[in-house]
């Protein structure tokens, strides 16, 4: 399945905005389509329309009602203002109730019974209010929001990163345990604003400091909240502004990569800004196994910007619930595949030495203790947290429990099927045809053969220039010979002709 970038102010809209364009080759032929750009499983949003058709009044109308519904479910101000409320009683009195997604004061439940065998969470601390993360329960639905928080060490690390950095506005996608932490830590240095789809965050953040947001189609559900972004993208003049984004790693990488740059430019663009240095700084977290992906497939060919152009630095990223992506001191599981890709120039990004990292001079950039650099690759180069060794058959270095396999003439996990090949559906990343990868792509052995084919073509043609002008000399040579032959007999018999006329007139 194939994700395009287009104008998403002309795509049909969904509950959750813009829809995006997909397409699929059936018996060959690409056919395109329109889905929701947040959910992907059509039971959670059942949009779907083939590019070239158009909504009938009656489903125009349908979607647009459900749309109402959805942005209907938060009135921001409103829900800010009771939070204020919620804040002046004391913490034996403030409650959440998660059924309801709602904070409830101690009267509401008890007294008025509003809220009978409903999900509440009681003495809610000034902390916790703050805090939302400690109070929410995170989402788990994989198919639209998988929501993890970031551990605490975590957390700090990165915002340690963007002070030393020198950042004055920090732009959230995503991150709500990042801006937790700068409002209740840098308040009066940083500014912080939260962009995220989970609308439970309206209850605890006001209107200047939370957006209701979809990033994978750069939507706002509320329209007032595309004014603070513009305001709080020009702060400053742009100068000194961050973004840091953690997405749902199941999502497409071209959406998001579209987004990135759109906000990008859109800063550029608001600020006036000409000097690189200027620009927008991104620090995006992903699994570092999707680095060839963000470089090959988030953008079009020959555009450059969004995940495209970001480097990945060595950093761990672990989240405090989930069961994968921890870093575990006691060594017993893999550390966590999850790093922090950048624009930022990896010199810059200043690692924690705490926790083990290093700068190597040769590489010019902060890396893992376990990184260590290779003499013959010329640069560190582990990328899954152990420490790679180097084959000199396939003259790079691998995975430490990877083993050189002379079937499959590369390197390899020690169990694996030899000559096995995996279905492929989409396009190769080389050669953009479908029906094989990268790997199998044979388009460079082919354009050898081709020139190959091309000089040896050449090199007959002239072959057989060079017999054909050598065969026309002779002939030409012969020519000439025949032609001195016959101009000297000629010569002679006027020589013998007039020396026989003269020995006539000498008789008489």
């Amino acid at each position: 399945m194939e994700c395009f970038w287009s104008d998403l102010s002309k795509h049909p809209q969904c509950p959750h905005g813009p829809t995006l364009l997909f397409g699929t080759y059936e018996n060959g032929k690409l056919e395109k389509f329109y889905v929701c750009s947040a959910c992907r499983e059509r039971k959670t949003c059942k949009f779907y329309l083939k590019e070239g058709e158009k909504l009938t009044k009656q489903q125009a109308a349908k979607w647009e009602q459900q749309k109402k519904q959805f942005i209907s479910r938060y009135r921001h101000r409103s829900l800010y203002v009771h939070f204020n409320n919620i804040m002046s009683v004391t913490p034996d009195n403030r409650c959440y109730c998660h059924t309801c997604e709602q904070l409830i004061s101690k009267i509401e439940k008890d007294v008025m019974n509003k809220h009978k065998n409903h999900d509440i969470k009681e003495n809610l601390t000034d902390y916790e209010m703050k805090h939302p993360t400690e109070i929410l329960k995170p989402i788990e639905n994989s198919k639209q929001e998988a929501q993890y928080f970031f551990t605490k060490q975590t957390t700090e690390d990165i915002v340690n990163i963007l002070v030393k950095l020198g950042a004055t506005q920090i732009l959230c996608i995503g991150t709500p345990k990042i801006h937790e932490y700068i409002l209740e830590n840098y308040e009066d240095t940083i500014s912080s604003l939260l962009l995220d789809f989970d609308g439970r965050f309206h209850n605890f953040f006001g209107p200047l400091n939370y957006c209701w947001y979809n990033l994978l189609n750069n939507h706002f559900f509320n329209e007032s909240a595309i004014h603070v972004f513009k305001d709080f993208l020009m702060q400053n003049k742009g100068k000194h502004t961050y973004l840091i984004c953690d997405p749902p790693f199941g999502s497409r990488v071209e959406p998001i990569s579209w987004t990135i740059k759109k906000i990008s430019e859109f800063h550029k663009k608001w600020n006036n800004i000409e000097n690189e240095t200027d620009c927008l700084k991104i620090m995006f977290i992903f699994p570092y196994f999707m680095e060839s992906i963000m470089k090959q497939k988030s953008n079009p060919p020959g555009i450059s910007g969004g995940l495209k152009d970001l480097s990945m630095t060595d950093y761990k990223v672990a989240y405090d619930n989930h069961p994968l992506f921890l870093n575990d001191s006691n060594g017993t599981k893999l550390p966590s595949p999850i790093r922090i890709f950048t624009n930022i120039p990896l010199n810059l990004v200043e690692l924690p030495k705490s926790n083990g990292y290093r700068y190597c001079k040769k590489c010019q950039k902060w890396v893992g203790k376990e990184n260590k650099h290779c003499k013959k690759c010329q640069e560190c180069t582990s990328k899954n947290g152990l420490t790679y060794k180097h084959c000199d058959i396939c003259k790079r270095c691998v995975k430490p429990y990877w083993k050189h396999c002379e079937t499959c003439k590369r390197c390899i996990v020690a169990k694996h099927l030899c000559g096995r090949k995996p279905k492929v559906t989409g396009k190769c990343f080389k050669c953009n045809e479908i029906g094989h990868t990268e790997k199998e792509c044979n388009i460079n052995e082919e354009i050898q053969t081709e020139k190959i084919k091309k000089i040896k073509k050449r090199k007959v043609i002239n072959e057989k220039v060079m017999i054909n002008d050598i065969k026309k000399k002779k002939i030409d040579d012969s020519q000439e010979f025949e032609n001195e032959k016959q101009t000297s007999i000629t010569k002679n018999i006027k020589k013998t002709s007039n020396k026989l006329e003269k020995k006539k007139k000498k008789k008489k």
